[in-house]
């Protein structure tokens, strides 16, 4: 079942290692202009009990960002209602 993000918030889903940690999204509010680096930093504060914090800025790091379907540099705006997609890198051999 798709989320549906609540007035001031933004939809933030994970793939890779932070959906395994973190399970497939949470809500993070905003306000006004926000940038995604802001919600970056929000959804470390949230994940961080959850991972070794090194690691987690690592992964965020080198994690591809998709905006609403779109590929996004962490400096781009995001407004309430947006959906953030949080592809980690992979990793194995």
């Amino acid at each position: 079942m798709e989320a549906v993000a609540e007035k001031g918030e933004v939809i933030v889903k994970f793939m890779g290692v932070l959906r395994d940690t973190a399970g497939p999204e949470i809500m993070v509010p905003i306000k006004g202009k926000s940038r995604i680096s802001d919600v970056l930093q929000d959804v470390q504060k949230k994940l961080e009990p959850l991972m070794d914090k090194n690691l987690l800025s690592k992964i965020l790091k080198y994690s591809r960002l998709v905006l609403n379907g779109v590929y996004a540099p962490d400096e781009a705006e995001i407004k309430p209602g947006d959906v953030l997609m949080i592809i980690s890198p992979a990793a194995g051999g």
